[in-house]
């Protein structure tokens, strides 16, 4: 049946400065839950137990969705869940399922994990042999905590350069990987798939079985341009909506209406989707948050879909 698209907000990408700064961060999750707009927050990993209670407790009284990406914090420690040696792949699925429990003790229902690098046409096959034995592990994993596992396709020849990119090839690969664990599934970005060079509503069709959570981010995919790249840059403003990237609401919308014409994947209680935004330090943080909240209302609007 159709599904609901509901709405949600990239906490740690907007306010990326206070990614380890628990308490300002908790700041941020109670002023955005006291809007009252957002079903969905996506937020950094809480270390301190105490916070991590906090955090349950606004997620729960508030009846929002709390999902987390780990890919800061494996990238950090320079580690790679398709890394070709066996010590260092075991160290990042080690990080991961430490940053799975946390998540579980926020209440999080959604873990987004990075793929890792490209190693390269010759060895590409090898690695995603492994990169599928890491999700594996990892979701079984997750599934105990009640979690859900969500992997972020990137562009591999245009940007980040990463080893799970093209959906076509992403799709084959995955299939099976949620034959054997249900809980895993695709979290869709429309700035990579755009620099990837795929149509984004023939890319939405071949995620659909598995898509969990979108983002609608902004980019610029001309080469010569000197902002070139998935940067997460600001959205169109309101009034003209103008954009030197891709995404204007009027496409921020076909996607939304995309989506929510699919049938309900297996598992999925409702697709959530975020504005995702860079906040870098110095800038107005709250006024990035509020760019990104007029922009996903004004595709819900364009799409005819009730927020």
């Amino acid at each position: 049946m159709p599904q609901k698209i509901l709405t949600s907000t990239h906490l740690l990408e907007m306010f990326m400065p206070y990614m380890y700064d628990e308490a300002r961060m908790l700041e941020v999750l109670g002023k955005i839950a006291s809007f009252d707009f957002y079903r969905g927050v996506e937020l950094p990993v809480f270390f301190d137990s105490e916070n991590r209670a906090t955090v349950r407790s606004i997620i729960d009284g508030n009846r929002l969705f709390g999902g987390t990406s780990v890919t800061p914090y494996v990238k950090a420690q320079k580690l790679s869940l398709a890394d070709l040696d066996e010590g260092s792949r075991a160290h990042a699925v080690a990080l991961v399922k430490q940053l799975s429990n946390y998540a579980a003790d926020c209440g999080f229902t959604n873990v987004c994990i990075p793929s890792g690098d490209d190693p390269g046409a010759d060895m590409r096959g090898l690695a995603k042999i492994v990169l599928a034995e890491s999700v594996i592990e990892l979701a079984e994993h997750m599934d105990t905590l009640g979690l859900k596992l969500t992997i972020e396709p990137l562009d591999r020849y245009a940007y980040k350069k990463q080893l799970i990119g093209p959906m076509e090839e992403n799709v084959i690969w995955f299939k099976p990987i949620h034959e054997q664990c249900a809980n895993a599934y695709i979290h869709w970005d429309s700035a990579h798939e755009a620099l990837g060079g795929i149509d984004l509503m023939h890319s939405l069709e071949l995620a659909a079985p598995y898509l969990a959570q979108l983002h609608l981010c902004d980019a610029i995919t001309d080469v010569s341009h000197p902002c070139f790249g998935d940067l997460h840059m600001d959205c169109a403003l309101a009034p003209d909506w103008k954009t030197e990237g891709f995404l204007t609401p009027e496409v921020g919308a076909r996607i939304l209406s995309k989506v929510a014409s699919f049938d309900k994947p297996a598992g999925v209680s409702d697709v959530y989707a975020s504005v995702e935004i860079h906040g870098y330090p110095g800038t107005h943080l709250w006024l990035i948050e509020e760019h990104a909240r007029t922009f996903l209302q004004r595709c819900f609007d364009l799409a005819g879909l009730a927020c």
